[in-house]
């Protein structure tokens, strides 16, 4: 069972944004704790996939995963970049991909939102969430979900009226959690909208409704312009501290290889890059200095 550390809150809701946030020297020890925590949670998973038969070549991957961390520090420029680590890249099983993940499609998605704002100034997000009835199978419940996203996007493509016929760009991720009532899969959807109006909320529970069969549970509201409030769309796909190591381990099994990240109109065509660590453009000639961290189990990183 994964174990929550007392002290600390079970999600860090800044673990993704902070990232791409303030990026100089002075941040690196909370930058680095945050990795920490994400590290402890997933020796916690590991440890229960090395339990499974056949799955011991996956359980020392994950295990691995962040036993070093290589920093440059661009000191003329304060600037802090990830140079080098050992990455396991299963971010449905490791809460430090997920933040990395995380975090570059973020970073992705942030800088094409500048360019759009730039060329419509008028547009404005609006957070979009998306639910369907919640359901003992996770792999039927995502299908639905899934399927019924897709139908109403489609609806607004063959312009026969549907209430997000405004919309212009929208990116959309789907998380994956229990029912905090019913206890079994909630999975749901989280869409950045991009429209000069804000989507009708009654029509599209309307509309979700004659889709699904099942639900009219929506939700519609404006987003700040800050890089914080797009933090919804792109933070973990599953709540790693928030259930038991057995439910994260079917979320992976049921969900690996499925695309769990979309967009269409204008954020389409958005590239997150494949690498996890960080993108030193314009930093290539300057000088820096190396930080080399290396994790002890029951001391964590140490430089």
């Amino acid at each position: 069972m994964a174990k929550n550390r007392p002290d600390e809150p079970k999600e860090n809701p800044e673990s993704v944004t902070a990232d791409i946030g303030v990026q100089g020297i002075e941040a690196l020890p909370q930058r680095v704790k945050r990795y920490q925590n994400a590290k402890s949670d997933a020796l916690d998973i590991a440890e229960y996939i090395g339990t499974l038969p056949d799955q011991q070549a996956l359980a020392a991957r994950v295990a691995g995963c962040g036993d070093y961390l290589v920093f440059r520090h661009y000191y003329t420029v304060d600037l802090v970049r990830l140079h080098g680590a050992r990455l396991c890249m299963k971010h449905l099983l490791c809460p430090l991909c997920a933040i990395r993940r995380g975090s570059k499609a973020l970073k992705a998605y942030w800088d094409r939102w500048e360019c759009i704002k730039a060329q419509k100034p008028l547009l404005r997000p609006f957070l979009v969430t998306l639910t369907v009835k919640d359901g003992p199978d996770l792999e039927e419940r995502f299908k639905h979900l899934h399927k019924s996203q897709r139908e109403l996007w489609m609806r607004k493509h063959r312009g026969r009226g549907s209430c997000l016929q405004g919309v212009e760009g929208a990116v959309w991720s789907y998380e994956i959690k229990r029912g905090s009532g019913s206890g079994v899969w909630h999975p749901h959807l989280h869409m950045i909208a991009l429209s000069e109006n804000q989507p009708d909320a009654f029509e599209l529970a309307r509309e979700w409704k004659e889709i699904t069969g099942d639900s009219h549970i929506v939700d519609v509201r404006p987003m700040g312009d800050a890089a914080e409030d797009f933090m919804e769309v792109f933070k973990y796909a599953v709540k790693f501290s928030d259930q038991p190591v057995e439910d994260t381990w079917h979320a992976y099994q049921t969900l690996a290889g499925k695309r769990l990240l979309g967009s269409a109109g204008a954020f389409r065509g958005v590239e997150v890059p494949e690498s996890l660590l960080d993108d030193p453009e314009g930093l290539e000639d300057l000088p820096f200095v190396t930080l080399f961290y290396r994790y002890l189990r029951g001391a964590g990183y140490s430089l």
